[in-house]
């Protein structure tokens, strides 16, 4: 399943967007969506049901506003707070690899997802996610590299 989504793509210093012949450039793939998904920003907490008016939030502002009772349709990035705060041993990876999940699935209501957490060397942790279609068998993978020393992606690959 192929969507148009603004193309995102990642420097090292969060996600950016890019720009060809002065307008947002568009892309038609589900990285997109899983790349916001996992390092939406939304790291300080899930959204939460029960909040004061005069409370401040520190999610995601659509999920209360567009999916307020449907918190499997919510952006909550929780594996961008699982990197800021989880061991990278090997009880850390499987800590990732359910926060990858929790984070991508919603997707599996369109796509097969194949989800693997490695930790290639010190300080460093790899997310591959496949993406079967439903009804094409055309594997996709987005393979992201974290650096936890530095706090950011240092590669994003598309294979």
């Amino acid at each position: 399943m192929e969507t148009t989504d603004i193309l995102i793509y990642e420097t090292g210093s969060g996600g950016e967007m890019d720009i060809q012949n002065n307008d947002l450039a568009f892309a038609e793939t589900l990285y997109q969506q899983a790349y916001i998904a996992l390092f939406g920003g939304n790291v300080e907490s899930n959204t939460k049901t029960n909040v004061l008016f005069s409370e401040e939030r520190f999610d995601y502002w659509a999920n209360s506003l567009l999916w307020q009772d449907d918190t499997v349709k919510q952006f909550n990035s929780n594996t961008e707070r699982v990197l800021n705060t989880t061991a990278l041993n090997s009880s850390g990876r499987l800590t990732i690899l359910r926060a990858v999940e929790q984070d991508l699935d919603y997707m599996r209501a369109i796509v097969n997802l194949s989800i693997e957490v490695e930790l290639p060397e010190t300080d460093k942790v790899r997310i591959i996610v496949t993406f079967t279609g439903k009804t094409n068998q055309q594997d996709k993978v987005l393979q992201l590299v974290y650096d936890n020393a530095k706090n950011e992606i240092i590669i994003e690959k598309i294979i």
